[in-house]
This record gives C-alpha cells, sequence and structure tokens, in this order.
C-alpha cells in the first residue's frame, strides 16, 4: 500500500489525471457520516479536483462556503467559475434535504435550478439540467475533517461513483492529494480524480 500512496503523490505534479482509480460499480454504506455543520461554519472549500463529470468542461473552478445547518438539512452557497465567463460566477444557493441516516438529496426546487440556469449565463445550460436532473435523484453523502477537505459522494442509478472534493486551497498540495485519497479508500470509494482549473480563473 505504501508503494500505491507514493504513486499517488507522483501524480500531483502532472496535469491529469492526480488520483488514479478503476470505474467500479458503486455501492451505498449502510448509513452516511453524521456530519456537524457547525464545524464548518465559516469555512471555505474549493474544488480542486474533479470526477470528469458533464459539466466539468464548462465549470473551471466551485466555491463553497457560507454553510448553514436548517431544520430539514443543510445549505450553502456555490460559486460556480465558467471558462468563458470568470469574472462573473454563477452564485447559487444550495439546499440538501436530509433523507436518511448522513444522506441527503438536493432539493431542485429551490433556487439551484433558477440560479444557474440565467439567461445571461455563460453556461451550457442543457448539460447543468442534465447535471441537475441526476444530482437531484439520487442520495448523497459527505466526508470531511473539518479544515482540509469536504467531499460530496453519490452513488448514481448505473453504479458509477460521482465525487466532488474540495480543499482548503484552490490548488491541492500533495499532502490534500493524500488526506483525500485516505478519506474515500476508508469508505471504500475507488475512482479517477482530475485536476481542476481553479488556478486559471481566481
Amino acid at each position: 500500500m505504501t508503494g500505491h500512496i507514493c504513486f499517488q503523490l507522483l501524480m500531483i505534479s502532472m496535469p491529469f489525471p492526480v488520483i488514479y482509480g478503476h470505474m467500479q460499480n458503486c455501492q451505498y454504506p449502510s448509513r452516511g457520516n453524521d456530519i456537524q455543520w457547525k464545524k464548518l461554519e465559516g469555512k471555505t472549500f474549493y474544488e480542486s479536483m474533479n470526477d470528469g463529470n458533464a459539466i466539468s468542461a464548462d465549470v473551471a473552478c466551485v466555491k463553497v462556503h457560507n454553510f448553514t445547518k436548517v431544520e430539514d438539512g443543510v445549505e450553502a452557497t456555490m460559486e460556480r467559475y465558467l471558462f468563458r465567463s470568470p469574472d462573473k460566477p454563477d452564485i447559487v444557493r444550495l439546499h440538501a434535504l436530509k433523507v436518511g441516516r448522513g444522506f441527503y438529496i438536493v432539493d431542485k426546487r429551490t433556487a439551484l435550478m433558477r440560479d444557474v440556469v440565467k439567461e445571461d449565463s455563460f453556461i451550457n445550460k442543457k448539460a447543468v439540467r442534465e447535471y441537475i436532473e441526476v444530482m437531484s435523484a439520487d442520495p448523497q453523502f459527505y466526508v470531511t475533517d473539518y479544515k482540509n477537505y469536504f467531499i460530496v459522494v453519490r452513488c448514481s442509478e448505473e453504479g458509477r461513483w460521482y465525487v466532488k472534493p474540495f480543499t482548503e486551497s484552490p490548488v491541492p498540495t500533495a499532502e490534500d492529494v493524500l488526506r483525500i485519497w485516505r478519506a474515500l479508500y476508508k469508505n471504500g470509494i475507488d475512482q479517477p480524480l482530475f485536476m481542476s482549473h481553479c488556478s486559471n480563473v481566481l
């Protein structure tokens, strides 16, 4: 295992991918992690890596902050920085409904859909709508150490892991890569991850 970890760290100096993995059939754990949302208040994280999802060709970076625990789940503010309009981020107020022990579903009835797909937005609206439909159909759970990383994890209907790793810095360090790899491994997730382009827009 030590050799595997060293290999992962070496990949930080290469453009793609940062973390290698196998496209495995995903399976939800019996329960998600009980997140103490109060510990995330005032924290800001950046999606410094991505899993190559449908909108990664349009979105250079995502910033998440303003975590707020609400009665039926959690809310957070997301800023999406697009390659074509990096100075005009799409600002989204995300509302995730708690649906089980440690599991949440994105509430697409909230401002998420309206704010992302604005008339003056440069983002690929069709890709966003499809992505939101998928994202709001499957439960997600979160993995965090409350300081260095915050990871959003979903297991899709077709059996694919969707992983959104956020780190404290827009550009992940070798330590960030190792922490995230360990966190995913501990949760039984083996998924390739790629560098985002936060340094290009922030």
